[in-house]
């Protein structure tokens, strides 16, 4: 049986593997070297469970406080309202704990995609949180990936075709080839010939932005034409029509910027979550909902913090691992 201080020690030295593989700048090195620690014992698996198990009280605190504070006076310049912050629940089970097996399938299938899967660590191209990279393909193809994004490039006969496996691409298709590119994202497709468009791919949906041009997308036996200057997505068998959108706005990364235009700020602090390490944690439900104007810069997305700690007098908790908690 292992003692306190021996459980103790197994603690500290999940959490230390869980702020690793959170930390945007884990190898495929550290995903086996993960698995050859919790195949060590039962206790080992299950420590690793308990550590994820924490952030997932966090979590469910965040969006279920016991007590909903007034969000206070927006700050000028920035009108803060809108829907309920979307959300992904996720909850490591003793009975995955209790097993090597079970904490094998927790590296292989991470939750909320705090770390790269194996196969996003084996794509071709890869970034790391708050990189951005740009890949020459070559027959008149640009690539450039926004960051953790996951990028195989496919060599086929007579074929010209990528594969997305997570993460966010602008990708440009010169008018010079006539082939036309087909890109897998998301059990889907997008097919271009002369265009420019933004791809995104995370937690099962696919979002495209055409740029410039016209691309097609082919899912679950539909095909949908998005022209320029709009948006489409898909995801469980279905294709939503497209809208209307500013691509200049989505694909204000590649400027090394953040835009939001009447984004509630739930929806702004999961994007900002996106290139930082560790996570910010948001308390509050109705400031949540209020809508923010802003351009915030990537280099400086914790700029966001002091934003809502000013203009909403929020607690700001800072936990280890780049965990910050507004309350």
């Amino acid at each position: 049986m292992t003692d306190v201080k021996g459980h103790q020690a197994l603690a500290h030295a999940a959490q230390a593997w869980l702020v690793r593989l959170t930390s945007g700048e884990a190898t495929a090195a550290d995903s086996r070297d993960l698995a050859s620690w919790c195949a060590r014992s039962p206790a080992h698996a299950r420590a690793f469970a308990e550590a994820n198990a924490l952030w997932d009280r966090l979590e469910q605190a965040a969006r279920h406080p016991a007590v909903s504070t007034s969000p206070g006076l927006a700050a000028s310049g920035h009108a803060l309202s809108g829907r309920t912050a979307r959300s992904r629940r996720w909850f490591l089970g003793g009975a995955i704990a209790a097993s090597v097996a079970g904490a094998g399938y927790l590296i292989a299938r991470p939750p909320m995609e705090l770390w790269p899967s194996p196969q996003e660590l084996a794509a071709d191209y890869r970034t790391r949180t708050a990189e951005r990279r740009q890949i020459a393909v070559g027959d008149g193809i640009t690539v450039e990936l926004n960051t953790r994004s996951s990028l195989n490039v496919l060599h086929e006969a007579n074929a010209r075709r990528l594969e997305l496996i997570s993460g966010e691409a602008a990708i440009s298709v010169s008018q010079q080839q006539p082939a036309t590119l087909t890109v897998a994202a998301g059990g889907g497709a997008v097919h271009a010939t002369d265009a420019q468009f933004n791809l995104r791919c995370e937690g099962g949906r696919s979002v495209v932005t055409c740029h410039r041009g016209m691309v097609a997308i082919a899912y679950a036996g539909t095909s949908v034409t998005v022209g320029e200057g709009k948006q489409a997505s898909y995801a469980d068998g279905i294709v939503n029509a497209p809208a209307i959108v500013d691509p200049a706005v989505v694909m204000a990364w590649r400027d090394g910027q953040l835009v939001f235009r009447q984004t509630p700020l739930a929806d702004v602090v999961s994007e900002v979550n996106r290139y930082r390490n560790g996570r910010i944690i948001l308390a509050n439900e109705a400031l949540g909902r209020r809508p923010v104007e802003a351009r915030i810069a990537i280099d400086r997305v914790d700029d966001l913090i002091a934003l809502v700690k000013e203009a909403y007098g929020a607690k700001v908790t800072s936990l280890p691992g780049a965990i910050v908690v507004l309350s």
